[in-house]
This record gives C-alpha cells, structure tokens and sequence, in this order.
C-alpha cells in the first residue's frame, strides 16, 4: 500500500513530534511517514561506501554542513541533502542553532530471506535513561533504491514501558497484529518520520537478491557517541565515543542486520 495520497494529515502530527520533548504518550498517534522529493531521475546508485550516524553538521552561528569525499560529488547524495534540508527550513526554521545533522549510507547486497537492515518492526531516535530531562524528538530523512522500508500506521501504547527494563521494540512491535498492513514509499522517493514512527526493513523475495542502498539524515539534540559511528574527517565530532553499554532491555533487536562495513577515513 502507498502512504502518498494521505501523507498530508501526517504532517500536522510530526510537526507536533519535533517540537516537544520525547514522551512516551506520542506513541499513541496514528501516523506514517512524508513524502519530500523523488530521487529517481537520477539513476543508478553509484558505488558508495557505507557510513554510519556520521556528523556533518554542528549547531552554531560559524558552523556548516561538512561533506567529505566521495559523499560531496555524488549527485544521489547532493540531491538527498539538499532536498531534506530545504523541507527542514520549513519544519524547524531554527534547526541550525539548535540540532546536528548525522548522515547514514548503507549499500549492501541483500539476499533473499535476509534483511538489509533490522527486519523487526523499531523506531529511531530512543532517549534512553541518560536523557533526563527528554530533548525534542529526533526525526530522519530516509531513502532506498529498492525493497522500501515498511512502515506501521497502527497506534500504539509505551506509557508503561521503562527505559531500564523494557525492550520496547519488542514491546511495541508485538501491538502490532502480523496482518495489519504495511506501508512503502516507492523506490527512490524520500520521505520524513520522526521518532516514533515504527518501521523495519523487508525481508527479500526469492527475486530480490541484489544491492540495495538505503540513506539516512537524522536531525538530532542528541551526540552520537556511539563507538563505531563514522568520524567526519572534515568534522571530528568534539565528544568522545563510547561504549554503549546498554540495560539487557534494551539492547538491539534479535534480527539484527549485521553492520561490518563502515567507511574508515
């Protein structure tokens, strides 16, 4: 099923998801994702490396979008930027002096029965017990090529959910009936969530082996200081990058695509 003929009653509530602090009760909304921009005029992926929450952007009057090679001369990449920062000067006018801009790029081949990334049903943007009081929900850009994530428009409820017992991908995921339908986006077209958005990436058809390339630019309060993130030659991000040693609740899904090939610069 396509989301394109009623993305615009969603808007109104993800606007009212990044304008607040994360909280539970926001869960409780029905919501899909929007559409921004349709990337397929260009073509063809080309060969990409992956890179993974990498910082290319830092809140502050002197500051700018740092782009290292090979991301700044590949038009799929300026496109998808370009685009996704035009909508956000028009759902957060202010975001430059408050939010970092994080980009992920993930292509790799995708075999049939297997994922390219998490397959169960999650969400992007957890603040977990380190963030007291809660930011502003963050919220994401995203694109594929082709086998477009699926995404959940089926109301759920985190209200009793701890952030230090609670796996609550599995939590919420298990609200949500096997036959409640999905939607998609068509290959190459960029749409916009936010935190709460629950989604996964489909499983592949005995036809669909082949790579996939998957894009993300996430707008965050939050630092990414998670060991293994992809350091910006172009802007070393002023933090140190940790561990994240996470309660047994919450640590990631059980099917859990493998992530091995983070570009080094």
């Amino acid at each position: 099923m396509s989301f394109l003929d009623i993305q615009f009653e969603h808007l109104n509530t993800i606007m009212n998801d990044v304008r607040a602090p994360f909280s539970p009760e926001r869960f409780s909304k029905t919501r899909l994702p929007v559409k921004v921009t349709d990337l397929s005029s260009l073509g063809t992926f080309a060969d990409l490396p992956s890179c993974l929450d990498m910082l290319i952007y830092m809140p502050g009057p002197k500051s700018g979008l740092k782009l290292p090679q090979p991301y700044s001369c590949d038009p799929h990449v300026l496109s998808f930027l370009a685009n996704a920062i035009n909508f956000e000067d028009s759902l957060m006018p202010n975001w430059r002096e408050t939010h970092y801009a994080y980009l992920t790029v993930d292509q790799r081949h995708v075999v049939p029965g297997g994922t390219h990334r998490n397959e169960g049903l999650h969400f992007d943007g957890m603040q977990g017990a380190r963030h007291h009081p809660k930011l502003p929900a963050c919220h994401q850009y995203v694109v594929s090529d082709r086998l477009p994530t699926e995404y959940s428009d089926k109301p759920v409820n985190a209200t009793d959910l701890d952030e230090n017992k609670h796996n609550w991908f599995k939590e919420l995921g298990s609200q949500v009936p096997d036959d409640h339908p999905m939607y998609q986006a068509n290959p190459f077209e960029v749409v916009l969530m936010s935190a709460y958005q629950l989604h996964r990436s489909p499983v592949a058809g005995p036809k669909d082996a082949g790579r996939r390339t998957f894009m993300r630019l996430d707008f965050s309060m939050k630092q990414q200081d998670r060991l293994g993130n992809t350091i910006n030659p172009l802007m070393p991000a002023p933090w140190e990058f940790v561990e994240r040693n996470l309660p047994a609740g919450l640590q990631e899904p059980e099917k859990s695509a493998s992530w091995n090939s983070a570009k080094k610069f």
